[in-house]
C-alpha cells in the first residue's frame, strides 16, 4: 500500500516526552475504545461490522421450515480484548484538540519510517500474532448499505467504522496476540440487543511498544 504524506497523533502534552523522546508508543486494545463513553472515542462496535438492512430480514427455522420476519442485523466481529491499536489522523485541524480533549499534536513527517520502526518492535514481541503489524486507513460505511471489504476476514474488521465517525479520518496501526482474529458471526435482534452491555464484558489492556526516539520524524503542535 502507499503511505500518507503526513500523520497526526493528538494527545495530552504530558505524554509528549515519553512518545517522542523515548519512543514509547501506547497501544490500547479495542475493548478500551468500546468502553469509552465520550462521543469521539467511544464506539461499542469497534472491531465489528454491523449489516443492518432497512427492511426486516427473513429467517427460516430448521425445526418447522417456516420463514419469519425479524427486525434484525448481521454482525461480524472478532475478540476486541486481543487486538491492539495505535490511532492517528490523516488531518491536522484545531478542532481535534477539543474533540479529543487534548492540547498537543505530533505531526509524523515520515509515516513509512514510523511504520517500519513499529513493525520491527511488534515482531520482537513473543506474544504477537503471525500477521504482525497491520496498518491503514479506516473505511467508513453505512450500516444499511453493502461494503466492498471481505467481512469474513477478521483482520479487516479493525478498519471499519460507522460513517458517523468519518470526520476523524483515522489511520490505524494494529496488531493482535496469538489467538486474535477469530471470526464471530451473529444475527442479533435490534430491539433486544444491548451493545453497550456486551462491550462492558471485555477486559481493558494496553501494551507499550518501544521504538526509540522519533524526534527525527516529528513536529510538535500545541493548542492555542
Amino acid at each position: 500500500m502507499s503511505y500518507p504524506h503526513r500523520l497526526y497523533k493528538y494527545l495530552p502534552s504530558e505524554y509528549l516526552a515519553s512518545t517522542i523522546s523515548k519512543g514509547e508508543i501506547l497501544f490500547r486494545n479495542f475493548t478500551y475504545f468500546k468502553q469509552q463513553e465520550d462521543k469521539a472515542r467511544g464506539d461499542y462496535l469497534e472491531a465489528s461490522h454491523r449489516d443492518n438492512p432497512e427492511n426486516d430480514i427473513t429467517i427460516t427455522a430448521l425445526k418447522d421450515s417456516i420463514p419469519r420476519n425479524y427486525d434484525a442485523s448481521f454482525v461480524n466481529s472478532t475478540n476486541s480484548d486481543l487486538i491492539y491499536m495505535f490511532c492517528t489522523s490523516l488531518e491536522f485541524s484545531p478542532r481535534y484538540f477539543e474533540e479529543f480533549d487534548c492540547d498537543a499534536c505530533i505531526e509524523i513527517t515520515e509515516p513509512e519510517e514510523l511504520c517500519r520502526r513499529i513493525r520491527i518492535a511488534v515482531k520482537q514481541k513473543l506474544s504477537t500474532h503471525k500477521k504482525g503489524l497491520l496498518y491503514g486507513e479506516v473505511n467508513y460505511y453505512r450500516p444499511n448499505e453493502p461494503v466492498s471489504q471481505n467481512m469474513k476476514d477478521a483482520t479487516v474488521l479493525p478498519y471499519l467504522k460507522d460513517e458517523i465517525y468519518s470526520d476523524q479520518r483515522e489511520f490505524r496501526f494494529v496488531f493482535g496476540v496469538r489467538k486474535a482474529f477469530e471470526l464471530k458471526q451473529q444475527i442479533i435482534m435490534n430491539n433486544g440487543h444491548d451493545f453497550r452491555a456486551e462491550a462492558m464484558k471485555g477486559v481493558v489492556k494496553l501494551k507499550i511498544v518501544k521504538i526509540a526516539s522519533i524526534e527525527d520524524i516529528s513536529i510538535i503542535h500545541k493548542a492555542t
